[in-house]
């Protein structure tokens, strides 16, 4: 073989390896990010919320007579400052009291506020709800007055031991997304209200607007006289 047939078949044999490598490496690229993909699609859907039955999404917790003729909900976010000042104001206490046996109230999650902290509150405050209704309302006025924007969940669940939750089924429960859905069901109710911001209210289904222990005080006057 001339001396230019051996370096031309030196290229090609060159030319051959690079190819083969190249081979190789995409082929390992490739399966990285098949094994990435599979990752994803697995986290996914175990991470899915577990299915809530409808007995469940549309429990409220009440405060008041179950069998009151006037019933307000008010659709709230635990990061909300305004709800905050509704609560530490002890408005709603002060309505049950003046409309005793006349007034159930029931609260409703409207996380639109601080979005993430508020879904994180909510979906904890509704795995307490599941163990008992009275230690719900303690945490619920607990991560009013004692919780901040911003609280990890590992501070909000050992709040919910100072009120006394188990601690550990609130872990499990907030670790699964029990309550995701739940959480949810409450926010596209609050959606088809048209509802804007927290804390809203309604009387017996309807919306109160520009809502103030006044107003709220006539609307229950004006549907306990209908």
């Amino acid at each position: 073989m001339s001396t230019h047939g051996k370096a031309r078949a030196r290229k090609a044999a060159r030319r051959k390896q690079q190819q083969q490598r190249t081979l190789i490496i995409g082929g390992a690229v490739g399966a990285v990010i098949l094994i990435a993909l599979a990752a994803i699609l697995i986290g996914g859907a175990g991470s899915a919320a577990p299915p809530v039955e409808d007995s469940r999404l549309t429990l409220d917790p009440y405060l008041g007579d179950p069998n009151a003729p006037v019933t307000i909900v008010e659709y709230g976010a635990y990061g909300c400052p305004a709800c905050r000042a509704w609560h530490e104001a002890g408005i709603i206490e002060q309505i049950l009291a003046a409309y005793s046996g006349q007034v159930r109230f029931t609260f409703r999650d409207y996380p639109v506020i601080s979005p993430a902290y508020d879904r994180m509150a909510a979906e904890l405050a509704q795995c307490a709800l599941d163990q008992d209704e009275e230690l719900y309302w303690a945490y619920h006025n607990a991560l009013y007055t004692r919780a901040q924007v911003g609280d990890s969940r590992d501070t909000l669940i050992a709040l919910g031991g100072e009120v006394g939750l188990d601690t550990d089924a609130l872990q499990a429960c907030a670790d699964a997304g029990t309550h995701r859905a739940t959480v949810q069901y409450d926010e596209d109710r609050a959606r088809r209200l048209g509802l804007r911001g927290t804390p809203s209210f309604t009387i017996n289904g309807s919306v109160v607007y520009n809502a103030s222990p006044e107003t709220l005080q006539a609307a229950i006057t004006r549907a306990l006289s209908g």
